[in-house]
């Protein structure tokens, strides 16, 4: 089978399309602004985009400023704070946590 009939391709596809039209805005804000000039600035660019296609992230255009706000779909969100209390858990199982009030 062709490697661009994978599930992971599929997936990356809808996802990129479902958000085509910010993520095209958004290249375009990165060029006039001398993002891709940067290295630093670039691949911080390319792993947005990499966000995007996994579905991690989700854009919404403000029309005051015309500029993409991206942010962690519900989904993804949730996925990291389940992440982040199961971490805490087992740091306070290990007794290496100082109890507090942030745990």
């Amino acid at each position: 089978m062709s490697g661009i009939y994978q599930p992971e391709f599929v997936s990356a596809k809808k996802n990129l399309n479902r958000q085509g039209t910010k993520v095209l805005h958004d290249i375009a804000n990165a060029y006039e602004t001398g993002v891709f000039d940067d290295p630093k600035s670039s691949l911080m660019f390319c792993s947005l985009l990499a966000c995007i296609c996994e579905g991690k992230v989700q854009g919404v255009l403000d029309e005051e400023t015309m500029s993409v706000k991206w942010s962690l779909t519900s989904e993804y969100s949730a996925q990291l704070d389940a992440l982040r209390d199961a971490m805490t858990q087992v740091g306070l199982e290990s007794g290496n946590v100082v109890k507090g009030p942030w745990t």
